[in-house]
């Protein structure tokens, strides 16, 4: 992605409701994200028509978790990462 389209794009992703974790990084990549789906239907509908169709994303690279072994540190809500009360 073009940097001049991070902020939107980052912005636009962080409300899609699957999205648990959104960051941007350094590197090879501008932004990385934790999305949580139903199933492999829901993950490729997710990647092809809502992420695919933002305007300024060029490719994606999926990796998917298979089993957590350990999550410690986030506390999630409503599918979401909740702040520490």
């Amino acid at each position: 992605m073009h940097p001049a389209h991070l902020e939107q794009v980052g912005t636009a992703i962080s409300e899609h409701p699957e999205v648990a974790y959104l960051a941007a990084v350094t590197g090879p990549a501008n932004l990385t994200a934790s999305v949580v789906c139903r199933d492999n239907a829901h993950l490729y509908r997710y990647v092809t028509e809502r992420l695919g169709a933002l305007p300024g994303i060029n490719d994606i690279e999926v990796t998917p978790a298979l089993r957590i072994f350990k999550q410690s540190q986030s506390l999630i809500d409503a599918r979401k990462i909740a702040v520490a009360p």
